[in-house]
């Protein structure tokens, strides 16, 4: 949530972003550190200390690294075209909704390898 609100990607859906997702208490996990040059500032950090003892949730994680680091300790994951394809399957999202997506993701700065482009291009253009 934090990183939402820092990178100002809100456009006026704070509220309801509020009503989905709630902070929560979570216990650095130690064995983690090495891995993070012992820094605990970074979000993938506090996500897989979540995890860790929650073994039933995913981590929602994009940077190569930290998906590694989940690999590692056996964490399950996905990342944002995971959760797009979850969506869709669930029809959570129209078909001009995941276009819109799609047009987004291709216009911003977000990287995508080739191959996650293609697979993104054949989920929202499906």
């Amino acid at each position: 949530m934090e990183e939402y609100f820092a990178h100002g990607n809100m456009q006026g859906q704070d509220v309801l972003f509020q009503k989905v997702f709630m902070p929560i208490k979570i216990d650095l996990a130690i064995e983690l550190l090495p891995y993070f040059n012992f820094d605990s500032t970074s979000g993938e950090i506090w996500v897989i200390s979540y995890a860790l003892k929650n073994r039933s949730s995913i981590c929602v994680i994009d940077e190569e690294f930290s998906r590694n680091i989940c690999k590692l300790f056996a964490v399950n994951i996905t990342g944002t075209i995971g959760v797009i394809s979850e969506m869709k399957g669930q029809s959570l999202l129209s078909v001009g909704e995941l276009h819109q997506i799609r047009d987004k993701i291709r216009k911003s700065r977000f990287y995508l390898s080739e191959e996650l482009c293609d697979e993104l291009d054949k989920i929202c253009l499906l």
